[in-house]
């Protein structure tokens, strides 16, 4: 919560100082704020068993913490007034739904862990799906900007495809394939959006009757190991220690520290639990239902164990707050010449930047990206530094004998790339192929073979012909030069239908054939750029053949590896500090290059 709360008081701040747009900004948070609530899980869910947990989103909760409707809706209702309203009032509706926002948010956090059972909402994502799928295709239309001929057919196309995704979502071989399972926590399209009622009457016994029979069992016991644990921790930190046993060390303490957290007691409390409850209100926060309360679908709200969607609500509050400010209390620098043109700029905008932010806030998510992690581990990290120090020189000869087997599956993969790319360019540029229905079907087969062959990455081919052919550098130049092509002919063509047409179509004028047209035409205007794009992608080729080694194509990350995994860390190192040189190197040598041919 911290970290989204300072990052958004830096774009608040970067914003103010600038004199940039205050409704631009509130409105990202105003969007953001529907994104949370919606679509993005808020906090987590818990039952008895570690596969019955669950993250709804603030929807889902909105039925039993009814708060979290408030801010969404003045959110809504700033971007509607944004409309045609004056940026005063959007700046005022902005500034309560901000405040509001983080309001209910701090309360949330603080407030009570109640119980409840979720029940499927069916359509939901089985509709959403096709709409996601319209919006994508319609945005496609307008980038690429088609002529009003292609028009009709990109307008059927972009209504009939999500219209024909949803008929077979809702068919019966749609339910076949994607069926409802709402016992199940696996991800299931149809009925997997759910929403959280109250608990029945049978349920809250079954809650209170688990708790009695937990208590006694082990409850009690966990908290007092509990707090034994911590006292071993802190007694652990305390003396000295070093690499790997500091990291676990850390680690310990703050798991501790965030299970004492989510149940709201002190380090070391040994405090005893109720023997019994007489409603499930009564239970401490925390704790999960009992089996019986669990498998009976009972789920318990954690209201500290936060997940990205609480951080992006935390974080679209504070812009929307921020960014309402400064519309209603500082003047714009540039005033914008046609103020209707610039509110709908700005509304624009600001629903694609919120998107943006809410699928990097998803994406940090899923990464694990935690700064904290980095800080606990730094004890191992910085114990493999001291190991690995000073290098084994006496190993070099072997490192630079495998650099030149990196570099050479680089090189043979750029040009045996470049020699296919060449001739596929011709065919994948728009400015070429346009004229007849053979050349536009060739486009259409080349940009396709492009897009396949990009979307494989490097190192699954080699993955693939490693099993293939066996282990060795051929296997990873082969997988370098395949993916290769498709890069280097994408880059080709780009800059073939970049190309100044005047000298095409003047020697097409005097009855020039078509090699003569390339040959003298084109060639000359694009070769520059060729040799360009291929010295980068040598560079770039070079970098990702020293991976390609971790899975047996050879070069020096294969060395690294073994290295690696027997614990020879100054040999690792040595080949580590000839790997920086070395890219270094071809760095400026392509550079020189460049200036010089370029």
């Amino acid at each position: 919560m911290t970290t989204a709360l300072l990052t958004a008081l830096l774009i608040v701040g970067f914003v103010w100082l600038s004199r940039g747009s205050g409704r631009r900004l509130g409105l990202i948070g105003a969007v953001g704020l529907l994104v949370a609530f919606a679509a993005l899980p808020f906090v987590d869910l818990i039952g008895a068993r570690s596969d019955q947990g669950l993250a709804p989103t603030a929807l889902a909760l909105s039925p039993l913490y009814p708060l979290l409707l408030i801010a969404p809706l003045l959110g809504l209702l700033a971007f509607v007034v944004s409309l045609r309203g004056s940026e005063q009032t959007s700046g005022l509706l902005l500034t309560l739904a901000g405040t509001l926002g983080l309001g209910v948010a701090f309360a949330f956090q603080n407030g009570p862990d109640r119980f409840l059972s979720l029940r499927p909402v069916p359509g939901v994502l089985e509709t959403a799906f096709p709409l996601g799928l319209a919006a994508a295709l319609w945005l496609l239309m307008r980038v690429n900007a088609p002529d009003r001929r292609a028009r009709p057919l990109n307008l059927a196309l972009t209504l009939l495809t999500p219209l024909a995704l949803a008929v077979f979502l809702y068919s019966p071989l749609g339910a076949q394939l994607f069926p409802n399972d709402p016992a199940s926590n696996i991800v299931r399209l149809r009925g997997y959006y759910r929403v959280g009622q109250a608990v029945t009457a049978r349920q809250s016994a079954l809650i209170v009757s688990d708790w009695a029979l937990d208590v006694q069992s082990y409850l009690q016991a966990d908290v007092r190991k509990r707090a034994q644990d911590w006292k071993t921790t802190l007694a652990k930190l305390s003396a000295p220690a070093a690499g790997t046993e500091r990291a676990k060390q850390r680690k310990d303490y703050y798991d501790l520290q965030d299970e004492l957290n989510l149940q709201r007691r002190a380090p070391g409390d040994t405090a005893a639990l109720p023997a019994r409850i007489a409603a499930p209100a009564e239970m401490p926060p925390g704790f999960a239902p009992g089996p019986a309360a669990s498998d009976a679908g009972v789920r318990r709200v954690i209201a500290r164990s936060q997940e990205y969607g609480f951080q992006s609500w935390v974080l679209f509050s504070t812009l929307a707050l921020g960014g309402g400010l400064i519309a209603l209390y500082r003047r714009r620098l540039l005033v914008a010449a046609d103020p209707v043109r610039e509110r709908r700029g700005e509304l624009s905008s600001a629903v694609t930047l919120a998107l943006v932010t809410a699928v990097i806030a998803a994406g940090f998510h899923s990464t694990g990206f935690n700064f904290r992690d980095l800080w606990v581990n730094w004890p191992w990290i910085a114990d493999f530094f001291r190991r690995a120090t000073p290098p084994d020189a006496a190993f070099l000869s072997d490192v630079m004998g495998a650099m030149l087997i990196t570099v050479n599956i680089a090189l043979i993969g750029t040009v045996v790339a470049a020699v296919f790319a060449l001739p596929l360019s011709l065919l994948a540029a728009r400015n070429l192929t346009f004229r007849s229905f053979l050349t536009r079907t060739l486009y259409l087969l080349t940009r396709t073979f492009f897009n396949v062959d990009r979307g494989v990455d490097t190192l699954i081919l080699a993955l693939i012909l490693v099993a293939g052919l066996g282990l060795g550098p051929f296997a990873g130049a082969l997988a370098m030069a395949v993916h290769s092509v498709a890069d280097l002919g994408k880059l080709y063509s780009e800059a073939i239908e970049n190309a100044d047409p005047g000298p095409i179509e003047a020697l097409e004028s005097v009855g020039a054939p078509g090699t003569s047209v390339v040959r003298w035409g084109l060639l000359p205007q694009v070769l520059p750029l060729f040799l360009s794009y291929t010295l980068y992608r040598f560079e770039i080729n070079f970098r990702v053949s020293i991976v390609l080694g971790f899975v047996g194509a050879g070069g020096i990350g294969f060395l690294v590896n073994e290295t690696m995994r027997g614990g020879q860390y100054p040999k690792a190192m040595t080949a580590l500090i000839v790997i920086v040189l070395v890219v270094n190197l071809l760095d400026f040598i392509s550079a020189a290059v460049r200036r010089r041919l370029v």
